[in-house]
């Protein structure tokens, strides 16, 4: 139910434009998001003339007793959506799910123009939804430090930010913070066609298409301050830049995105990612490998 009532995902968030999200009675919603079709322009993703898309329009019906949600689309999924021109209240199909026990399992009923649709193409469409359900139900299970969304900012007053819980039982600021800036070099370094520059307090990673089209990542990062910066741009221009900060006393992350417009993000989708992302680090951190 989480997902269905946000099933955006951090690259999606960064592109929203509207969330609608509506109850119409105490067991069915209605929800609809618009992507922001200027940012998808700039992504490579729009039309070009900034003509926003329907990426999500669902009614959903909970029964709690049958432990079953009904969910009528009225853009198809599997087409991340429609534009907003095309995009109209009719429905697309809908879908059965129904969460049987002993073995515990999840069955989808999904129809489109009164025809069953069961093949392994549908099925594996399937596979993005159930291996999310079950990743978020472990990843919360199992973290030893979760993060609020939206939480008030500790490094500028009156802001938002992703704030994680104290970590001080779990690891040590030197190491985590060292952590941070591994896992970043890890991760950059294995962009295929990144290549990387090294100096004290910084990285850059740049990338250059067939086409000619110039990227890069710089990291900047200052372990005194628990300052820690990625900034993303694409022939010249600033795309997007996140922003970390690993405060001391008591020893948590704050964090933060910053698009192309300047927007700040620090919701829901984020908080998870950050969340899988910390406990990663700590784990590592306090790895002999």
């Amino acid at each position: 139910m989480a997902m269905l009532r946000y099933p955006l995902d951090p690259i999606s968030e960064g592109l929203l434009k509207e969330l609608v999200l509506k109850d119409l009675d105490e067991n069915t919603f209605l929800l609809k998001v618009i992507l922001d079709g200027k940012k998808l322009d700039s992504v490579g993703y729009g039309k070009g003339d900034g003509t926003d898309r329907v990426r999500y329009w669902k009614k959903v019906t909970v029964n709690p007793a049958a432990m079953s949600i009904s969910v009528v689309d009225y853009v198809n999924d599997g087409e991340m959506g429609a534009w907003i021109t095309d995009a109209k209240e009719e429905v697309v199909s809908t879908c059965s799910v129904n969460f049987l026990e002993d073995p515990v399992q999840i069955e989808f009923c999904l129809d489109k123009d009164g025809e069953r649709l069961a093949s392994p193409e549908h099925r594996d469409g399937m596979y993005p939804w159930t291996d999310a359900i079950v990743a978020n139900i472990m990843s919360f299970k199992n973290a030893k430090v979760k993060v609020r969304p939206d939480a008030p900012s500790i490094k500028e007053k009156g802001l938002k930010s992703l704030v994680s819980e104290p970590m001080d039982e779990h690891v040590s600021y030197e190491s985590f913070f060292a952590q941070l800036v591994t896992s970043s070099r890890e991760a950059l370094s294995s962009v295929p066609g990144n290549v990387m520059e090294e100096s004290a307090g910084e990285m850059r990673f740049t990338n250059t298409s067939e086409g000619g089209e110039v990227s890069t990542n710089v990291v900047k990062f200052n372990e005194s301050t628990g300052e820690f910066v990625v900034t993303f741009s694409s022939q010249g221009k600033v795309r997007s830049e996140l922003h970390r900060v690993v405060h001391r006393s008591p020893l948590v992350m704050e964090g933060w995105d910053i698009d192309a417009d300047g927007n700040r993000l620090s919701g829901m989708a984020k908080a998870k990612e950050v969340q899988k992302n910390i406990n990663n680090m700590i784990d590592k951190a306090n790895s002999w490998f």
